[in-house]
């Protein structure tokens, strides 16, 4: 009889749920009263009006505060204007690198100059490099606005360019002796034609080097030849 008994008080304590100080239950009580009372408040807003508590929730804000860095979205006007910004860089990096690709060179003939001087000619202008010594060079720069006419001399071998410009110096034509005879004629076609294209206002810019050059060398061809 007292086996049975000691085995049900013993069961009895086992299933029995330990009690908590009253303390922790006082404090237990309080937080639920503090919960109930925020929630109906934030439900409520400020001004009396609805409050979605879903939005608080879910919303990064709300669980992380300024933690998370704002980033701003550029609107439709600063995207375009982006996009325009880019896009004259672009045309801009490409004119510059048209501008400077070589239509044709042209040097003098050595030993005749034993120096050679050279011609260039690009989308843009001429240049003129005279060398008197090693290393040593005086170069100029025409714009092919700048052309007023251009001439060429030639004999069996050799030819010689004649460059005018409009513009005002103590040299209004610049002279180019001991080319060969087939350069000086191509120099003189392809900057005869590259000066009535620019008189015309004839586009080529859209034009290749390969198409540009015989555009110019048939505008500026000669009529007798």
């Amino acid at each position: 009889m007292n086996n049975r008994e000691s085995w049900s008080t013993q069961k009895a304590s086992k299933n029995a749920t330990p009690r908590l100080p009253k303390s922790y239950n006082l404090v237990i009580q309080l937080s639920r009263k503090i919960g109930t009372i925020a929630a109906r408040q934030s439900v409520v807003g400020e001004h009396g009006q609805p409050f979605d508590l879903r939005a608080l929730v879910t919303s990064p804000e709300s669980l992380f505060g300024s933690v998370i860095p704002k980033t701003s979205i550029p609107s439709g006007p600063q995207v375009v204007s982006d996009r325009w910004t880019k896009e004259k860089e672009r045309t801009l990096k490409k004119t510059v690198s048209r501008s400077h690709e070589v239509l044709m060179t042209a040097n003098t003939v050595f030993p005749i100059t034993l120096f050679p001087d050279s011609v260039t000619l690009d989308r843009t202008k001429v240049t003129i490099t005279r060398r008197d010594f090693f290393w040593s060079s005086n170069v100029l720069s025409i714009r092919i606005e700048d052309v007023l006419n251009v001439q060429v001399s030639v004999g069996p071998l050799f030819g010689s360019l004649t460059i005018a410009s409009r513009v005002m110096s103590t040299v209004d034509h610049f002279q180019i002796n001991h080319l060969w005879r087939s350069d000086a004629i191509r120099l003189k076609h392809i900057i005869q034609g590259y000066v009535i294209a620019q008189h015309n206002n004839i586009d080529t810019s859209h034009l290749n080097k390969k198409d540009l050059v015989n555009t110019l060398i048939e505008l500026g061809q000669d009529s007798n030849n």
